[in-house]
Protein backbone atom coordinates (compact mmCIF):
# COMPACT_ATOMS: atom_id res chain seq x y z
CA UNK A 1 0.00 0.00 0.00
CA UNK A 2 1.59 3.78 -0.71
CA UNK A 3 1.91 5.95 1.65
CA UNK A 4 -0.33 8.87 2.12
CA UNK A 5 2.33 11.13 3.39
CA UNK A 6 2.58 14.28 1.42
CA UNK A 7 5.20 14.67 -1.62
CA UNK A 8 8.22 16.78 -1.54
CA UNK A 9 11.32 17.55 -3.07
CA UNK A 10 13.35 15.40 -0.83
CA UNK A 11 15.18 12.16 -2.03
CA UNK A 12 16.03 9.33 0.84
CA UNK A 13 18.41 10.99 2.87
CA UNK A 14 17.34 14.20 3.10
CA UNK A 15 18.74 14.86 0.43
CA UNK A 16 17.40 17.73 -2.13
CA UNK A 17 16.21 16.76 -6.06
CA UNK A 18 17.79 18.86 -8.46
CA UNK A 19 15.56 21.25 -9.62
CA UNK A 20 15.20 21.56 -13.82
CA UNK A 21 17.47 24.40 -14.11
CA UNK A 22 20.39 23.35 -12.56
CA UNK A 23 20.67 20.03 -14.77
CA UNK A 24 19.90 22.00 -17.83
CA UNK A 25 22.84 24.18 -16.64
CA UNK A 26 25.25 20.80 -16.16
CA UNK A 27 24.57 19.57 -19.14
CA UNK A 28 25.65 22.82 -21.39
CA UNK A 29 28.33 23.35 -19.06
CA UNK A 30 29.66 19.78 -19.71
CA UNK A 31 29.10 20.43 -23.38
CA UNK A 32 31.14 23.73 -23.62
CA UNK A 33 33.79 21.69 -21.88
CA UNK A 34 34.63 19.67 -24.74
CA UNK A 35 37.07 22.25 -26.68
CA UNK A 36 36.43 22.45 -30.65
CA UNK A 37 39.67 22.58 -33.21
CA UNK A 38 40.23 23.81 -36.65
CA UNK A 39 38.20 22.00 -39.19
CA UNK A 40 40.34 22.52 -42.14
CA UNK A 41 37.70 20.03 -44.15
CA UNK A 42 35.22 23.44 -43.70
CA UNK A 43 35.75 26.60 -45.95
CA UNK A 44 37.60 29.21 -45.09
CA UNK A 45 35.11 32.05 -44.22
CA UNK A 46 36.20 35.84 -43.89
CA UNK A 47 34.34 38.11 -41.57
CA UNK A 48 34.84 41.91 -41.66
CA UNK A 49 35.23 44.11 -38.54
CA UNK A 50 33.92 47.73 -39.02
CA UNK A 51 35.96 50.68 -37.27
CA UNK A 52 33.20 52.68 -36.05
CA UNK A 53 34.02 56.49 -34.53
CA UNK A 54 33.05 55.05 -30.64
CA UNK A 55 36.09 52.61 -30.80
CA UNK A 56 39.18 53.95 -29.00
CA UNK A 57 41.58 53.77 -32.32
CA UNK A 58 44.57 53.26 -30.83
CA UNK A 59 43.58 50.55 -29.17
CA UNK A 60 41.17 48.83 -31.70
CA UNK A 61 44.24 48.93 -34.03
CA UNK A 62 46.18 46.75 -31.62
CA UNK A 63 43.28 44.24 -31.41
CA UNK A 64 42.45 43.93 -34.78
CA UNK A 65 46.42 44.07 -35.50
CA UNK A 66 46.55 41.00 -33.00
CA UNK A 67 43.77 39.13 -34.60
CA UNK A 68 44.92 39.52 -37.86
CA UNK A 69 48.05 38.15 -37.81
CA UNK A 70 46.64 35.39 -36.11
CA UNK A 71 44.26 35.03 -38.83
CA UNK A 72 47.21 35.09 -41.72
CA UNK A 73 48.61 32.22 -39.34
CA UNK A 74 45.64 30.45 -39.92
CA UNK A 75 45.16 30.21 -35.86
CA UNK A 76 41.66 31.33 -35.93
CA UNK A 77 38.13 29.60 -35.96
CA UNK A 78 34.34 29.56 -34.66
CA UNK A 79 34.42 28.00 -31.29
CA UNK A 80 31.28 25.89 -29.81
CA UNK A 81 28.99 28.38 -27.98
CA UNK A 82 28.62 28.84 -25.35
CA UNK A 83 32.61 29.28 -24.88
CA UNK A 84 34.19 27.58 -21.90
CA UNK A 85 35.57 30.06 -19.50
CA UNK A 86 36.63 31.15 -15.98
CA UNK A 87 35.21 34.94 -15.37
CA UNK A 88 37.45 34.68 -12.27
CA UNK A 89 40.68 35.00 -14.47
CA UNK A 90 39.24 38.43 -16.03
CA UNK A 91 38.21 39.63 -12.65
CA UNK A 92 41.45 38.94 -11.06
CA UNK A 93 43.42 40.42 -14.01
CA UNK A 94 41.32 44.36 -13.54
CA UNK A 95 41.82 44.00 -9.77
CA UNK A 96 45.45 43.09 -10.44
CA UNK A 97 45.82 46.29 -12.21
CA UNK A 98 43.62 48.66 -9.89
CA UNK A 99 45.62 47.25 -6.80
CA UNK A 100 49.01 47.88 -8.83
CA UNK A 101 48.54 51.32 -8.96
CA UNK A 102 47.39 52.18 -5.62
CA UNK A 103 50.78 50.63 -4.76
CA UNK A 104 52.59 52.46 -6.89
CA UNK A 105 50.58 55.50 -6.29
CA UNK A 106 48.86 55.86 -2.65
CA UNK A 107 49.34 57.46 -0.96
CA UNK A 108 51.79 60.41 -2.22
CA UNK A 109 50.22 61.06 -5.32
CA UNK A 110 46.25 60.36 -4.67
CA UNK A 111 45.91 62.56 -7.63
CA UNK A 112 47.68 60.40 -10.18
CA UNK A 113 46.04 57.61 -8.23
CA UNK A 114 41.98 58.44 -8.64
CA UNK A 115 42.83 59.35 -12.38
CA UNK A 116 44.10 56.08 -13.10
CA UNK A 117 41.82 53.85 -10.98
CA UNK A 118 38.65 56.12 -13.29
CA UNK A 119 40.51 55.38 -16.25
CA UNK A 120 40.73 51.74 -15.04
CA UNK A 121 36.71 52.32 -14.94
CA UNK A 122 36.30 52.23 -18.70
CA UNK A 123 38.27 49.69 -19.40
CA UNK A 124 37.68 45.65 -19.68
CA UNK A 125 39.94 42.91 -19.63
CA UNK A 126 39.53 41.75 -23.24
CA UNK A 127 40.77 38.15 -24.80
CA UNK A 128 42.85 39.07 -27.14
CA UNK A 129 42.93 36.41 -29.29
CA UNK A 130 38.81 35.95 -28.80
CA UNK A 131 37.41 32.99 -26.97
CA UNK A 132 34.92 32.69 -29.88
CA UNK A 133 37.84 32.53 -32.38
CA UNK A 134 39.60 29.77 -30.46
CA UNK A 135 41.17 31.60 -28.10
CA UNK A 136 42.76 30.40 -24.69
CA UNK A 137 40.84 31.80 -21.58
CA UNK A 138 44.29 32.61 -19.67
CA UNK A 139 46.02 35.45 -18.20
CA UNK A 140 48.60 35.75 -21.04
CA UNK A 141 45.85 36.25 -23.40
CA UNK A 142 43.90 39.07 -22.06
CA UNK A 143 44.87 43.34 -22.38
CA UNK A 144 42.98 46.15 -21.32
CA UNK A 145 40.24 47.63 -23.71
CA UNK A 146 38.25 50.18 -24.00
CA UNK A 147 35.14 48.52 -22.95
CA UNK A 148 32.66 50.12 -25.54
CA UNK A 149 35.18 48.91 -28.20
CA UNK A 150 35.55 45.27 -26.74
CA UNK A 151 31.61 45.16 -26.64
CA UNK A 152 31.40 46.23 -30.22
CA UNK A 153 34.19 44.49 -31.65
CA UNK A 154 33.27 40.81 -30.24
CA UNK A 155 29.24 41.84 -31.74
CA UNK A 156 30.44 42.40 -34.40
CA UNK A 157 32.15 39.34 -34.93
CA UNK A 158 29.98 37.04 -33.08
CA UNK A 159 27.24 38.18 -35.35
CA UNK A 160 29.01 37.00 -38.68
CA UNK A 161 30.27 33.72 -37.09
CA UNK A 162 27.08 32.81 -35.10
CA UNK A 163 25.78 30.44 -37.81
CA UNK A 164 28.86 28.38 -38.95
CA UNK A 165 29.72 25.28 -37.85
CA UNK A 166 32.17 25.12 -35.02
CA UNK A 167 35.62 24.65 -35.86
CA UNK A 168 35.03 26.81 -39.28
CA UNK A 169 38.39 28.58 -40.27
CA UNK A 170 38.09 31.79 -40.04
CA UNK A 171 39.60 34.81 -41.94
CA UNK A 172 39.75 38.60 -40.65
CA UNK A 173 39.25 41.67 -42.59
CA UNK A 174 39.49 45.24 -40.89
CA UNK A 175 36.98 48.07 -42.66
CA UNK A 176 37.69 51.34 -42.17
Amino acid sequence: MRSRAPKSGKQRGGVGKPKAGKLVRAAVKKAAAKPVVRNNDLPEVTIKVQRKPMHARAQFDRKMNALKKLSDEGKLFKQANPVARDESITKGYKARIRQKIFDKYWPHDKEMANRLSARLSLQQPDHVWELQLGGPDDVSNLKLLHGDTNRDVGQQIWQQIMKLPDGTPIRIEVMD
